[in-house]
């Protein structure tokens, strides 16, 4: 529960940045927006991959000084990361000019304390300390409502400076997880962080290149061949639809370590388990989407402003779209658990280039609901193969198990490490 309610607490700070620039701003500024949050999507979803993945999946029941010695060299290269990509987008922005080329460019002045504060979220959700992850979360959203409240109250009409506030608040906020965890970052240590977690970072960032690549990539495009108010119509209904990531993302990061402790489960205990948590993320995801439908037009414009009548004319169709996606989440979680990342590559494999190619076609055909459903066919393609790759995986990992129990050998004996290596 603790690691849903931060989830629900990191998600609404999001929600609320992008309703208060969608109510504030013009559709061209909220587009602007758009693509800016979109390059912030794509670069914490690689941050998460290369820093924080390894600590659910490999040091969910370390001892304490191992897993902060850990906790240090994961924030640290989030810390890297968000350096490097930074100083990237601030350059990418200055060049460009223009709204979208100023909200490229305050993404990158606070996207260091973006990742470092999402890192700390993870660390504590690892440690088995959700509490700490959603005080911290929470301290975000007080010092960022009373800047967007001063923002508001003054007028401001330019998305640049409310994602200075936004990131500026988690900036803050990752100052405070340095207190709440007892050590500092080690930036000096990413380097080998990432090389003696080579496979899993390796495996994971390039999931995160390839889909998040292609679907961020996509949006972007979309954005080029259609418009900026397209692109802030898909930013728009994921906002409406943001609960639903919110359950998904909660159920993943409580999951992974939580499974990777269970390491005497059965193969059918691991299939039932991994679809038990898909439908559960699918029928929350229909029945909140379904909420939409019913609203008046008035209620759309109060959340979206001018972005709601197009963003009303696609919501059926994301409803579908993010069910595809949702289903997928039990297979991933187990897999990942299981320390799977190659298996989950190969699904990511097929979905990436879908998810870049069919929306994008979809557009040229048929407009913006054209390219939502491409979106569709990209996801529900792969919701077969993510099962057929979890049951070959789960019964894998209980053949040796029972070989090693029935030898006589207690599973205990051997340590973690080699029960690791077992399953």
């Amino acid at each position: 529960m603790w690691t849903l309610g931060d989830q629900v607490i990191s998600s609404g700070t999001n929600a609320l940045i992008a309703f208060a620039v969608a109510r504030r701003v013009s559709a061209g500024q909220f587009g602007a927006f758009s693509i800016a949050f979109a390059l912030f999507a794509l670069v914490v979803g690689f941050s998460r991959a290369a820093g924080t993945s390894p600590l659910g999946m490999k040091y969910a029941d370390a001892a304490p000084r191992i897993f902060r010695a850990a906790g240090a060299a994961a924030t640290g290269t989030a810390l890297v990361l968000g350096m490097i990509t930074g100083g990237c987008l601030v350059a990418v922005g200055a060049v460009l000019g223009t709204t979208v080329g100023a909200a490229i460019a305050a993404m990158g002045l606070v996207m260091p304390g973006l990742l470092l504060q999402d890192a700390w979220r993870y660390v504590f959700i690892a440690e088995g300390r959700p509490a700490k992850a959603a005080v911290n979360d929470m301290v975000w959203t007080v010092i960022q409502l009373g800047g967007v409240f001063f923002l508001l109250r003054h007028g401001v009409g330019s998305s640049a400076t409310y994602l200075l506030v936004w990131g500026g608040a988690a900036a803050a906020a990752a100052l405070v997880g340095i207190v709440q965890s007892g050590f500092w970052p080690a930036p000096v240590r990413s380097r080998e962080w990432i090389r003696r977690h080579r496979e899993v970072a390796g495996y994971m960032s390039a999931e995160y290149i390839t889909v998040q690549g292609a679907q961020q990539g996509s949006t972007l495009l979309i954005g080029v061949f259609g418009t900026a108010i397209a692109v802030g119509a898909l930013r728009g209904v994921q906002t409406l639809l943001g609960p639903t990531t919110i359950l998904a993302v909660g159920i993943i990061s409580f999951a992974i370590p939580e499974f990777s402790r269970r390491r005497d489960m059965s193969a059918r205990a691991r299939i039932r388990s991994a679809t038990m948590l898909s439908c559960l993320v699918v029928g929350a995801g229909v029945l909140w989407g379904a909420l939409f439908l019913l609203v008046p037009d008035r209620v759309g414009v109060a959340l979206l402003g001018d972005t709601w009548a197009q963003t009303r004319g696609i919501l059926v169709l994301t409803i579908i779209q993010q069910a595809g996606a949702a289903a997928t989440v039990g297979p991933a979680c187990m897999l990942y658990a299981l320390g799977q990342p190659k298996l989950t590559f190969r699904a990511h494999c097929v979905l990436a280039p879908a998810l870049f190619v069919f929306p994008v076609a979809g557009l040229a055909r048929y407009g913006l609901q054209g390219a939502v459903v491409g979106y569709i066919v990209a996801f529900w393609m792969t919701v077969p193969l993510w099962f057929v790759l979890l049951h070959r995986a789960a019964h894998r990992a209980e053949v040796p198990t029972r070989d090693l129990l029935g030898s006589g050998e207690k599973a205990g004996s051997r340590g973690p490490e080699a029960m690791r290596t077992v399953c």
